[in-house]
């Protein structure tokens, strides 16, 4: 009997967690119909489980700063398309296009990062190419400039079939 009220709590302990576990997981909270562009200065880059994280300030027309927390792939996606601790450094200025959350607070998930040399860094694919090439089927040609489009296009090309 005492054995089966350790199974029992622990049976509870793990459906009560795993709901946690699905909700960190899900993209309600960003506005998946409209990429949001930001430019700015990386204050910090960390490749910790489970997702990298960037913070960066960015200014406004106005002069004001905003510091913007992005979030990225799982580590292990990130690394694999050559991603290290010194991929970004403080005071590295870049442009960043991404899903912003839907309430307007600034954070991101991010689809594309260019450096202030124009070079792109890689994306990890999975679920962050799944999301982008949803959009771009959907929004992408009335929403993005033509560059951007063909970018991000270029950057899911043979591994999501969603465009004509």
């Amino acid at each position: 009997m005492k054995d089966l009220g350790v199974v029992v709590s622990v049976a509870v302990g793990y459906l009560m967690f795993s709901g946690l576990l699905w909700a960190h997981h899900s993209d309600a909270v960003y506005d998946m119909t409209r990429i949001t562009k930001i430019k700015g200065t990386i204050t910090e880059h960390q490749l910790i489980n489970p997702h990298q994280i960037i913070r960066m300030k960015v200014k406004d027309a106005k002069g004001k700063v905003t510091p913007w927390l992005l979030v990225g792939s799982a580590v292990g996606g990130t690394k694999s398309v050559g991603w290290t601790r010194d991929t970004l450094k403080p005071g590295d200025e870049v442009t960043v296009w991404g899903f912003a959350y839907r309430d307007g607070r600034p954070n991101m998930t991010w689809n594309r990062i260019v450096g202030a040399d124009g070079k792109m860094l890689p994306m990890p694919g999975g679920a962050k190419v799944d999301k982008l090439a949803r959009y771009l089927a959907v929004y992408g040609k009335d929403q993005l400039s033509k560059e951007d489009y063909e970018a991000f296009k270029a950057s899911t090309e043979g591994r999501v079939p969603l465009f004509e």
